[in-house]
C-alpha cells in the first residue's frame, strides 16, 4: 500500500514539474543572452523547489547570482564562438579519422564517425542559432 503510495505522490510531483517546466518554458524562450539564462536558472529552481531538494536549490542560486552578477552578453558571444570552433575542429578530425576508416574499410568505424559527425554538425548549427540570438 506504501508503496503505490509513493508512486502516485511520485508521478505527481514529476508531472507537475513537468507541467511548471513547459509553462515557463515559452516565457524564457522569448528572451535572449544573460535573461534567458537567468530565466531558465529560475525555472529550474521552481522544479526543485516542488521536490524539495534543498542542496540542489541552494546551488542554483549560487549559479543565479553568478549569472546575474557576472553575465554579459559579450562573454556569452565568446562562449558560443569558442565552442563552435572547438565543435568544428573536433568535426574535421573526425572526418580524417572517417576518410581512414573508408580506406581501411572498417564499417563499425565507418557508422562511428558518421554518427560523430552528424552529432557534431547538429551541435555547430544549435550554438550558430544561438549566437545569431545575441546579435
Amino acid at each position: 500500500m506504501m508503496k503505490k503510495i509513493l508512486k502516485i505522490h511520485t508521478l505527481g510531483v514529476l508531472l507537475l514539474s513537468t507541467s511548471v517546466l513547459a509553462n515557463t518554458q515559452s516565457n524564457c524562450d522569448n528572451l535572449i543572452g544573460c535573461k534567458k539564462k537567468s530565466c531558465h536558472i529560475k525555472q529550474n529552481i521552481a522544479v526543485v523547489k516542488k521536490m524539495g531538494n534543498e542542496n540542489k536549490i541552494k546551488g542554483l542560486q549560487i549559479s543565479l547570482e553568478k549569472v546575474n552578477k557576472y553575465c554579459t552578453n559579450d562573454k556569452l558571444r565568446e562562449d558560443l564562438e569558442d565552442k563552435i570552433k572547438d565543435t568544428e575542429k573536433d568535426l574535421q578530425e573526425d572526418r580524417e579519422d572517417y576518410k581512414k576508416a573508408l580506406e581501411d574499410n572498417r564499417t563499425d568505424k565507418i557508422e562511428k564517425y558518421k554518427s560523430k559527425m552528424s552529432e557534431e554538425k547538429t551541435k555547430i548549427e544549435r550554438l550558430k542559432r544561438e549566437l545569431k540570438e545575441l546579435e
